[in-house]
């Protein structure tokens, strides 16, 4: 059973765990997906999605600091709903992040504007 955290996934049968992030829907076909990108040079991701399929590791030398693997998950696929929720909750959690900085950053530039200037 694979189990979808904020910032891994994990095989909860082995064990195994994969550094991740999301991204909802990113395709230039149009298709709904939920592509997950290893965050880590290791194969773990690959290992978790073996039975499934999808992984996809295009990167020719270890230092390539763009692409470390990726799993596409379409609506087809009986994982979509699970990591479809976990995307959205992350997307939700960074967007409150942002908003709450950008609040703090706009009280600090009213406060630099309302003081006198000598």
């Amino acid at each position: 059973m694979i189990k979808f955290n904020q910032f891994n996934v994990q095989d909860t049968v082995s064990g195994v765990k994969s550094k991740v992030f999301y991204s909802i829907n990113n395709r230039r076909d149009g298709r709904n997906c939920v592509t997950i990108y290893s965050k880590d040079y290791g194969r773990a991701l690959g290992v978790i999605f073996a039975e499934i399929g999808g992984y996809k590791n295009d990167t020719d030398i270890m230092t390539d600091y763009f692409d470390k693997g990726q799993v596409n998950l379409f609506e087809d696929s009986p994982l979509y709903a699970q990591a479809l929720a976990r995307a959205k909750l992350n997307e939700a959690k960074s967007a409150a992040k942002g908003a709450a900085r950008q609040a703090k950053w706009d009280a600090a530039r009213k406060l630099s504007d309302a003081a006198p200037v000598f």
